[in-house]
């Protein structure tokens, strides 16, 4: 019977035992690495902690200057004379004497008509009248010595007052060929053209009054105890934001009862660009608060409903958050009525963030870094430019 032999197994010690010994020296040269790496590191000071970087702002000082409480509206501009001055009469146009843009005096003569019919109208009934007086003047005198009788008296005077009548009649359609200036204003269109044939009521030129202007708003009532007659008023033109200073000049004595406001006229004198049916904003001061704590638009930080600014340390190293609660606007300006800190306080003579304030936290680092002053820089930047072209040269 044939008996089963195992063969014997080889022995695999000796490579576990290489194995392990590799694995120690690598620990071992890494442990002195991270040994290395620690010593150096505790050599150059450095904890292991980053130290938080400084963020980059700019600052300005709180001020203490009057504010105001502005109620803002919109209006349209308008002449308090506009006319369109038209033809009485029937004629070619001879001349255009203005043309628009002019400013003309009342009575100035505008245009004039072709007037050679009208003329000799006027003069044949001029000189009519002039027989029929000298007739009336002897008449006159005879009647006196009862050498006429009253029947040829009275139709002598009635003659004389009829020429008299149709001379006043032909003079006055001859002064019509003359087109004139009903008021003081400034042409804003010319209808017609040189040679043209216009008729009575056709319209000749455009003319308005535009010093002052003025400007309708509807103000509610509760804002109409704080405005006075003659109080000035600032307007924006909608177009290109140049200002102009107004007054009001009325206030309406009854209120809307379908609005619950109050017209309110105001006027714009004096040279000022503006043009009726310019589309204006209008500010209206209706309160001001003298000495008042104010910072720039740009230092609030809204979060919800909340107000924030950020103030900077005596060092200026660090900001510090303050909740805020605001009062009155007016242009860049808003006031800061309190601080809602119980602990924390603003004065002017503190500086708060303007530009950064959104990156912070309280307590934050930071670098003041103030506006750079060009003007300095351009003798230097040209003395460069100046040496470079030298060199080339």
């Amino acid at each position: 019977m044939a008996q089963l032999r195992s063969t014997p197994s080889r022995d695999t010690r000796p490579v576990s035992i290489i194995y392990a010994y590799l694995a120690l020296v690598a620990v071992l040269l890494l442990a002195g690495c991270g040994g290395s790496s620690e010593s150096e590191a505790s050599a150059d000071g450095d904890t292991g902690e980053d130290e938080e970087d400084a963020i980059a702002i700019s600052a300005e000082s709180v001020l203490r200057q009057p504010v105001s409480s502005l109620y803002t509206t919109s209006a349209t501009l308008r002449a308090d004379k506009r006319a369109t001055v038209t033809a009485r009469t029937q004629g070619v146009v001879r001349e255009l004497l203005v043309e628009e843009g002019d400013r003309v005096r009342k009575g100035q003569q505008l245009a004039q008509l072709e007037d050679d019919e009208q003329r000799i109208a006027f003069e044949l009934a001029a000189a009519a009248r002039d027989t029929t007086q000298r007739d009336l003047d002897r008449s006159v005198s005879l009647h006196d010595q009862g050498l006429v009788s009253d029947e040829e008296f009275e139709t002598t005077r009635r003659e004389a007052d009829e020429a008299k009548q149709t001379a006043a009649l032909e003079e006055l359609t001859l002064s019509r060929t003359t087109i004139r200036a009903p008021f003081d204003g400034q042409v804003l269109r010319r209808h017609i053209d040189l040679g043209a044939t216009v008729n009575d009521g056709v319209a000749v030129y455009d003319l308005a009054d535009l010093d002052p202007l003025y400007a309708d708003v509807n103000v509610p009532e509760r804002h109409i105890a704080r405005l006075d007659i003659g109080q000035a008023v600032r307007l924006i033109a909608d177009s290109s934001s140049a200002q102009a200073e107004a007054v009001i000049e009325r206030i309406a004595p009854s209120v809307d009862p379908s609005t619950g406001t109050v017209k309110v006229t105001l006027a714009m004198r004096g040279a000022t660009g503006l043009r009726p049916g310019s589309f204006v904003r209008v500010d209206i001061v209706t309160d001001t608060h003298d000495q008042a704590l104010v910072v720039p638009r740009s230092a609030l930080v809204a979060e919800g409903r909340r107000w924030y600014l950020f103030r900077l340390t005596e060092q200026d190293e660090k900001a510090e958050r303050l909740e805020v609660t605001r009062g009155f606007e007016e242009g860049d300006n808003v006031e800061i009525l309190e601080v809602l800190d119980a602990d924390k306080t603003l004065s002017d003579d503190d500086r708060v963030v303007v530009r950064g304030a959104s990156a912070l936290t309280d307590g934050s680092r930071i670098e003041v870094i103030e506006p750079t002053d060009t003007t300095d820089d351009a003798p230097a930047e040209e003395a460069a430019a100046d040496e470079g072209d030298s060199v080339a040269a």
